[in-house]
């Protein structure tokens, strides 16, 4: 009896052991821990396709698209949007709607933050680094502050300036015992130790931390750091995966999972998740000096022609509607080299699209169906021309610069004239500029509209790109 019950005892521990561990090593989920319904991201997203097309010209719409694609589960479509805008609008503009928009910048974390304007020692920036990171660390500003005291603490408290360093470890200890759950907060003080070579400190804090709750991301960031140091591959994947699948913001676990995957195991599609997620966070997020927006671009590109490279004429039109902007363009593509006439209403449509590329190469298709078919793009340049679609009239109006030449001055006319101020600017940029840089008869349509625009959005586009 006495050994049965042992065994029984033995069998229900080792199945609790086994429950807590399988829960840390599952495929990531990439549920954020505040997860909204389906149905709400599909509106936000709907309203943000509305914001878009209402404000081409306004950076912010841009990123609110980006962001709601990306909530609702389209990050390729998100990574597209986002790099478009970056293509689009000057650096300042761009990178004061990321933070508005994608990192939701500002507010009382930031009134805090400005505190440390003019601060030259770094001991100074301690507690305001502290009261942040105490009061708002969910915050992009709460989390800058983890960030800036885990550097701070790594510091020789010994040496010159060591007060520094020591203020911020005691600093980083009340946080964590004050909020023992919170992720970001034991994931600075871990971290810190580690960056200090002191791995058993490291070690010991995340144990203790798993010891009082299994689900607790920071300590999986910690133990894969410890794991990657010590060159266990298998052991850091299934920490630093445990740890992003739990916390979103753990841009330390999606590098190093960006790295195992490409670096090491050459599967740049397995690290592409990740690639995608810190270029969200930071679109100047580079590994080893390549900058990840070039690598995601580089996957993306490789891994559309490879999926695509034999698709039939006929098999095209399911891949029109794929939730993947890289492969609606090659799409596009495909449709182009084969020329066929039935695809040109459906490439119409994707004239319209959220991404730019998907746009272009949409345009681009027509063009070649239009050597062939002339007549049949002919049938529909009014309706193009004239659709309550800005985004259609912009690429339309190019469209039919590249077919028709100068006989496509006149429609240029009426767009320099258009009540949508994106459409003017764009008809200028795109297509005045672009096939009409030396032509006499453009020369006036330049003039007349430059004289007559008063948009501040379209203002600042045309100062971006002022053409010859």
């Amino acid at each position: 009896m006495l050994i049965v019950i042992a065994l029984l005892m033995i069998a229900v521990a080792f199945a609790a052991y086994s429950v807590i561990m399988m829960s840390w090593f599952r495929a990531p989920s990439r549920q954020g821990p505040a997860v909204v319904s389906r149905a709400e991201a599909e509106e936000r997203l709907a309203a943000a396709r509305r914001e878009f097309r209402a404000r081409l010209l306004d950076p912010r719409a841009h990123l609110r698209l980006s962001d709601a694609l990306w909530k609702t589960g389209r990050p390729v479509d998100s990574f597209y949007v986002l790099y478009a805008a970056r293509q689009l609008f000057s650096e300042d503009a761009f990178r004061r709607a990321h933070a508005e928009v994608v990192l939701g910048a500002g507010g009382p974390a930031a009134e805090v933050r400005r505190r440390l304007e003019g601060l030259r020692d770094a001991a100074s920036s301690v507690p305001v680094h502290a009261e942040v990171a105490r009061d708002h660390p969910d915050s992009h500003e709460g989390r800058q502050s983890l960030d800036a005291l885990s550097r701070l603490a790594t510091g020789d408290e010994n040496a010159t300036g060591g007060e520094a360093a020591q203020m911020a470890r005691a600093a980083l200890e009340e946080l964590h015992h004050a909020d023992s759950k919170h992720a970001g907060k034991l994931a600075a003080l871990g971290m810190a130790f580690f960056a200090r070579g002191d791995y058993g400190l490291a070690h010991a804090v995340a144990s203790e931390a798993l010891a009082k709750n299994p689900d607790q991301a920071g300590a999986a960031q910690i133990l894969g750091a410890l794991a990657l140091q010590q060159k266990d591959m298998e052991g850091a994947m299934r920490w630093l995966a445990a740890s992003w699948d739990r916390n979103p913001d753990d841009l330390y676990s999606a590098s190093k999972l960006a790295q195992i995957y490409d670096k090491r195991r050459a599967d740049a599609e397995s690290a592409l998740p990740f690639y995608l997620a810190l270029h969200r966070q930071n679109p100047d997020f580079a590994d080893a000096g390549e900058p990840v927006e070039r690598r995601i671009r580089e996957t993306l590109d490789a891994r559309r022609e490879s999926l695509l490279k034999m698709a039939p004429v006929e098999g095209l039109g399911a891949r029109f509607a794929l939730d993947d902007a890289s492969l609606r363009a090659e799409a596009c593509l495909r449709a182009a080299a084969f020329q066929d006439p039935r695809w040109i209403d459906r490439l119409s449509e994707l004239l319209d699209d959220d991404a730019e590329i998907v746009r272009r190469n949409a345009d681009y298709a027509l063009f070649e169906i239009g050597k062939k078919e002339r007549e049949a793009l002919q049938a529909r340049r009014d309706l193009w021309l004239a659709s309550d679609k800005p985004l259609v009239r912009i690429r339309a109006l190019n469209l039919f610069a590249d077919l028709d030449g100068k006989n496509a001055l006149p429609a240029l006319a009426t767009a320099l004239r258009d009540p949508n101020p994106a459409v003017r600017a764009f008809a200028k940029v795109m297509v005045l500029d672009h096939y009409y840089a030396d032509l006499p008869e453009a020369a006036k349509l330049r003039a007349s509209y430059l004289a007559a625009e008063r948009d501040p959005e379209a203002l600042s586009l045309l100062a971006r790109f002022p053409g010859r």
